[in-house]
């Protein structure tokens, strides 16, 4: 499995990551009843930003169905430096 990226800008690059079997019954879908004819390979896993802030979702890439969406870190892909610090 590869990634697939799509281009928005020069610059900018949204990384669409491939999901495995286990993560699609994590979340629930029964690919023979829920999605006929797909596989594991029509699904993609990224970061979107919504009206509640930053989540990883799974979505199915034909119908854009979202099947799993967890909440992610506040700044979404942004990791300040101060993050990692250790003040006692």
């Amino acid at each position: 499995m590869t990634k697939k990226t799509s281009v928005l800008a020069p610059g900018l690059v949204q990384e669409r990551s491939p999901v495995t079997e286990q993560q699609l019954i994590d979340a629930g879908v029964d690919l023979a009843k829920d999605f006929p004819g797909s596989s594991v390979d029509d699904f993609r896993q990224y970061p979107v930003l919504a009206e509640g802030g930053w989540y990883i979702v799974i979505k199915h890439q034909r119908t854009l169905q979202t099947v799993s969406r967890v909440p992610w870190r506040l700044l979404g892909p942004i990791s300040l430096l101060s993050e990692n610090l250790m003040l006692d």
